[in-house]
């Protein structure tokens, strides 16, 4: 067998096992819209593999979860932000918005996913770091991006601060308190996220600034 034939093997293996990862994480997502619970079985059963199949790529119905929630955020949201600081913010917070509030359940479900695992049976906090909550970095690491064109102008505890703060007003939390708890309809609430961050950004301006007159 020459090397070339070798290579287009191994090539179209690593494709196949790629179909039939984003056809169980495709799975997930279908069962979620259906209001169905996600189990490894039944995400087997759409996306019409076997069970074993299903089991060599996520153990549990949780990294399926985790990798829906990767899936469905996978687009640009930081390509092509303005330079300006404040239309930086404003097109991040509106681009994730659209996003989960285009597809709540989804959102939702990963966000239930993520706090089952900060209560397990018999316990009040995660046992370890392998039973901790699948959250991650992904909302603070767009919202850094997003604060780079600041990152030399505000004073270095207050751009974190900033930072920490902005991550409160947009994500999955604040579809919910918009949506659940202020009974807001999609727009609105977006427009309240917006407002949310346009409001954190000016405060954090008008405090460096006034440290600069100090």
């Amino acid at each position: 067998m020459t090397e070339g034939r070798t290579g287009s093997a191994t090539g179209a293996r690593r494709n196949q096992k790629l179909r039939t990862r984003r056809a169980l994480v495709d799975a997930a997502v279908t069962l979620v819209r259906e209001g169905r619970p996600v189990t490894i079985a039944d995400a087997a059963e759409v996306a019409q593999v076997s069970v074993a199949t299903a089991y060599r790529y996520f153990s549990h119905p949780q990294d399926l979860l985790r990798e829906t929630q990767s899936t469905a955020r996978g687009f640009e949201a930081v390509a092509d932000l303005p330079d300006d600081p404040a239309e930086r913010v404003d097109q991040l917070v509106s681009r994730v918005a659209d996003l989960q509030l285009a597809d709540e359940a989804v959102w939702r479900a990963v966000l239930r996913s993520s706090l089952e695992r900060w209560t397990p049976a018999g316990a009040g906090e995660p046992e370890d770091s392998d039973d901790g909550p699948i959250r991650n970095r992904f909302r603070l690491d767009l919202t850094r991006t997003a604060l780079e064109p600041l990152a030399g102008t505000l004073p270095p505890d207050l751009h974190h601060r900033l930072l920490m703060a902005l991550t409160l007003v947009y994500g999955a939390e604040a579809l919910i308190t918009t949506r659940d708890v202020c009974e807001l309809d999609p727009a609105e609430a977006k427009d309240v996220m917006r407002w949310a961050a346009g409001a954190l950004l000016e405060a954090a301006l008008r405090e460096a600034e006034g440290h600069d007159r100090g």
